[in-house]
């Protein structure tokens, strides 16, 4: 066999050529599997009567794949996720919904369960509460019930319980309440009321977050009358805001 020079061009020609024609056909053989795809298949669908798109949530895979191609459905996709309440292998959601008005040959897609997953706990007591929500969330679990509680050992913002034990295994989805820290409880040194007109005594307590308690009247000459002779708790103790103080007055 004579070789081919490479300044002998007349020889590339019917390889050029060749090569054009074999890209054309590949191009156009895509072309035709994209409108088959996009254009004739959806108009194949579409002109076919429309009817109730059947349920086959709760039935098994199999089932449900064997139940829809026999009323000319095509199943396109199947997903997987766990859930606490569906066995495993059967259907949890479908795509399009029971009762939707479709057409036979419409794709249909699934969801079927992984059954119940077990997830480690994480232990969130300390740490800052959205740190904690993270954790939680990302193990798959869902936060709960959010309270709030004073503490003198704890920072304010800090997770101080959690309704279940850090490092159990539990299910995926389990339900976690937590108490957050608010912190040392705030507090007032009860001022003092004694010789004050009763007006006056409910002024000072209000002006410090407390408030006037009971009321009581006695007999005493040596204080004008409506002003202040006793009260409760005394003056300097160191009380939660909003506590009341009880008082009593001359007559």
């Amino acid at each position: 066999m004579k070789p081919v020079r490479l300044q002998d061009r007349s020889a590339w020609v019917p390889m050029r050529r060749g090569l054009r024609i074999g890209l054309l056909a590949v191009t156009v053989g895509m072309g035709l599997l994209v409108a088959a795809d996009q254009v004739l298949l959806p108009m194949l669908v579409h002109s076919r009567p429309a009817i109730r798109m059947p349920s086959v949530v709760g039935m098994s895979l199999r089932q449900a794949v064997e139940f829809l191609s026999a009323q000319g459905f095509v199943v396109h996709e199947v997903r997987y996720e766990a859930s606490p309440t569906v066995p495993e292998g059967h259907v949890i959601r479908q795509v399009p919904y029971a009762g939707a008005e479709v057409r036979k040959g419409r794709r249909i897609y699934l969801t079927v369960s992984m059954g119940q997953q077990s997830v480690k706990m994480p232990g969130v007591v300390g740490l800052p509460y959205r740190e904690a929500q993270i954790q939680l969330l990302s193990q798959g679990l869902r936060l709960g019930q959010v309270l709030y509680k004073y503490s003198d050992s704890v920072p304010a913002g800090a997770v101080l319980w959690q309704s279940v034990p850090g490092q159990t295994s539990v299910p995926a989805g389990t339900i976690v309440d937590v108490v957050v820290s608010q912190g040392p409880r705030p507090s007032v040194t009860v001022p003092s009321l004694s010789a004050l007109s009763l007006e006056e005594a409910e002024r000072v307590l209000t002006s410090v977050g407390l408030r006037l308690g009971t009321i009581s009247y006695l007999a005493d000459a040596t204080f004008l009358p409506n002003t202040v002779v006793t009260q409760s708790p005394s003056a300097g103790m160191v009380v939660p805001p909003g506590t009341p103080v009880s008082v009593t007055v001359a007559r």
